[in-house]
């Protein structure tokens, strides 16, 4: 029977095995060989990491995104983004109840926005905590030739119950994806998008949802 002592020392042996070998399969273009990296990554299990802010639990949940075109109305990035980071904190935080993007922007449409209207956003919609999300810049292209997404992010979130306090606030952050970038010939603006805003959205919702590292990890080295 293994001790702990022993346990642990297997452990550490397959990090040091995984840091050695990541690098040269990295190196190739071969799906097969991606494949035996997420593989090799899930003999480690359980790298659970706490997100920054874990006061979500049992709350309802209001989650709005704001851009520069947001200011002249409902757009697709803003509401994709509030869709899909309300969907993965609903599915990653224990009792939470997360508020359709629809009634938030029906709320929106009858009374206007301004940041200083946030509790009575959150109040219209019965919520205890509304996460606004900012993006100040977006892009996704690198120069004529080349796909990378970038956008400028600013995180907050405001406890209703307590007339608007804030009690989390993240960035500036830019985050940048993927890496080295993606050659336009292999895909589409609408393709690349989807893809990036998949990126952007589990980072966000990174900031309130444990998330496994190496499972992580092994999605970025698959995506890139």
């Amino acid at each position: 029977m293994n001790t702990p002592t022993q346990y642990m020392t297997g452990i550490r042996f397959a990090k040091c095995v995984l840091l050695l070998v990541i690098p040269l399969l990295l190196v190739t273009t071969s799906t097969g060989c991606i494949n035996q990296l997420a593989g090799l990554l899930y003999v480690i299990k359980g790298h659970k990491v706490a997100p920054k802010f874990q006061g979500l639990e049992g709350k309802r949940v209001a989650v709005l995104c704001l851009s520069d075109a947001s200011a002249y109305g409902p757009d697709t990035l803003t509401y994709t983004v509030s869709k899909h980071v309300g969907i993965k904190i609903a599915q990653g935080v224990k009792n939470v109840e997360v508020v359709g993007p629809g009634k938030i922007e029906s709320w929106i449409d009858e009374n206007g926005w301004k940041e200083s209207k946030v509790v009575a956003l959150g109040k219209g919609v019965k919520a205890d905590m509304v996460i606004v999300i900012e993006i100040g810049s977006y892009s996704i292209h690198e120069g004529a030739t080349m796909y990378k997404g970038n956008a400028d992010l600013t995180v907050t979130v405001y406890d209703i119950k307590k007339n608007g306090q804030i009690s989390f606030a993240d960035g500036p952050d830019l985050f940048s994806f993927p890496e080295n970038g993606r050659p336009a010939v292999q895909t589409s603006d609408r393709q690349f998008e989807s893809f990036y805003l998949a990126r952007l959205t589990e980072h966000i919702s990174k900031l309130f949802v444990p998330y496994d590292k190496m499972e992580s990890f092994a999605d970025d080295a698959m995506m890139n």
